[in-house]
């Protein structure tokens, strides 16, 4: 299972209003698109060039926010969505309390985010569970 994939760049490409081309992964096994007749390489930069195409203004800051996020994504998502050890462990290890607080406010987010009907159109929404994160990552109240 992979979450930095082709479908979730279409997704993105569609929520956006933003056409993806074709979207394949190439010889090294990168997700790759050609865009404007330029060839673009990796999920964090196909995903910040659609962004760029749709109008979404954001600082050079929010830039590389979102970029850094994307690449967090990229190199621990797949490995935690593959591997519920992995993720316990990653949780257990990396977070600090003050991580572990914002955890469960992202996780709240989330949820209003997925509650937009643009979001959720016709997957259903991530089960993020609160209790499950404090179980997993417990902050310090």
């Amino acid at each position: 299972m992979s979450i930095c994939n082709v479908e979730v760049v279409k997704m993105v490409g569609k929520y956006l209003n933003v056409p993806v081309g074709t979207v394949c992964y190439n010889t090294e096994k990168v997700l790759t698109t050609v865009l404007n007749k330029q060839s673009i390489e990796g999920f964090a930069t196909i995903i910040m060039h659609l962004v760029a195409q749709s109008g979404v203004k954001m600082s050079q800051e929010q830039s590389l926010l979102c970029y850094q996020w994307l690449e967090h994504i990229s190199m621990y998502g797949n490995q935690a969505a593959a591997n519920p050890a992995f993720a316990k462990s990653f949780l257990q290890e990396r977070l600090s309390i003050l991580e572990r607080e914002s955890l469960l406010h992202l996780c709240r987010w989330s949820k209003h985010v997925q509650a937009q009907p643009k979001v959720c159109i016709s997957r259903p929404p991530l089960p993020l569970n609160t209790l499950t994160l404090t179980l997993l990552a417990p902050a310090v109240h």
